[in-house]
């Protein structure tokens, strides 16, 4: 009972925060809390775009939860999304291979999907064998290497690779033959977000049907007792940081073959944070990412479309986040191991016989 009550108090805390902030700032409260309420299932339109924003957010879910059942925390995930979305938008654009046979364009497709995995698994995959290596909290060394990524990356789509014949601070568009086809325009959702479905079954079907996937749990979830049976902690925790860094990538190359069809400057910006605080609703929880994925894109697309009806500016992605952090992450540290503050009790002891009672 206890691991459903707390993602629900974080997921209706952030709904609570936001209805408060539209009523106290909205000149029509009444107007601005509909939108809140209907606007995301109004048209087709709305409501495919929100499951399509879904998919994504759950592909990258699913590997920050990845990390949690390791052991590891994940905060490289903006790096880890970004830069494959450039490399994806650099290689597809390229005007030689759009002119190239139809075999050649299949291959190509293919070839920048495995270099967008790999890409995404290196960024997130060097704090990992920093931590197997030297015992470098990777906390921190995945949230510094983004910091340090992210900028460069906003250069090059801002200067050397930007598209000079558009005003837009973004890269050339990729060719129409990679662009994944929606399955009902004029809504984007397409076959991403049945691919992100099916990697996440994957990926808790490997962690829980197989002996692999045990060694991760238990190396992460108990890490005195596996060194004690043999399992290579250090080993598995960088193994989960790869991974974890890989369904990132995954997630880069899809929102540019599948949303935008380019990678513009601060294009992936919070969706790392985002599929943090889903991978702490779900409470690491690979089956729960799917629902938490949902509710979640729902809420940040309500909040979103909301807030277009009011006069208020903020950012209400980061205030939601920062309400879902708030609520569950404290909890989400304690459970994967990475908080090792634990409450000491009075131990309590019968007297002896030389004691008096």
């Amino acid at each position: 009972m206890r691991k459903i009550v707390i993602p629900l108090v974080a997921f209706f805390s952030g709904i609570l925060v936001i209805s408060l902030v539209l009523l106290f700032s909205s000149e029509t409260p009444s107007v601005s809390l509909a939108a809140f309420f209907t606007r995301p299932f109004s048209s087709w339109w709305n409501a495919g775009n929100l499951l399509n924003k879904a998919g994504l957010l759950m592909l990258a879910a699913s590997g920050a939860a990845f990390a949690l059942k390791s052991g590891t925390f994940n905060l490289g995930g903006e790096a880890q999304i970004y830069a494959p979305a450039l490399l994806t938008a650099v290689f597809l654009s390229n005007p030689a291979i759009q002119t190239a046979g139809k075999s050649a364009q299949g291959w190509f497709f293919v070839l920048t999907f495995i270099l967008a995995l790999l890409t995404g698994a290196v960024i997130a995959g060097i704090p990992g064998i920093l931590r197997a290596k030297f015992r470098i909290n990777e906390l921190l060394t995945s949230f510094l290497l983004s910091a340090a990524i992210v900028p460069l990356i906003d250069y090059l789509i801002s200067g050397p690779l930007r598209d000079s014949k558009k005003n837009l601070l973004a890269t050339r568009a990729i060719g129409e033959v990679f662009r994944l086809t929606p399955f009902l325009r004029p809504a984007l959702l397409n076959i991403s977000f049945l691919i992100a479905i099916i990697c996440t079954l994957l990926a808790w079907l490997f962690i829980t049907k197989t002996r692999a996937g045990y060694k991760l749990t238990i190396s992460g979830t108990a890490p005195e007792f596996a060194r004690f049976i043999g399992f290579p902690v250090p080993a598995t925790a960088g193994t989960g940081m790869f991974i974890s860094g890989a369904l990132h990538g995954l997630t880069g190359f899809f929102s540019v073959t599948g949303t935008w069809y380019l990678c513009h400057n601060g294009g992936t910006a919070g969706m790392g944070w985002s599929a943090l605080a889903i991978a702490l609703i779900a409470r690491g929880n690979l089956l729960a990412v799917i629902p938490s994925a949902l509710l979640y894109a729902w809420l940040e697309t309500a909040s979103e479309t909301a807030v277009l009806a009011t006069r208020f500016s903020f950012d209400s992605t980061s205030l939601i986040q920062g309400v879902i952090f708030l609520v569950v992450s404290a909890r989400g540290l304690k459970k994967f191991g990475l908080c090792k503050f634990r409450e000491k009790k009075p131990e309590s002891r019968k007297p002896t016989q030389k004691e008096p009672l």
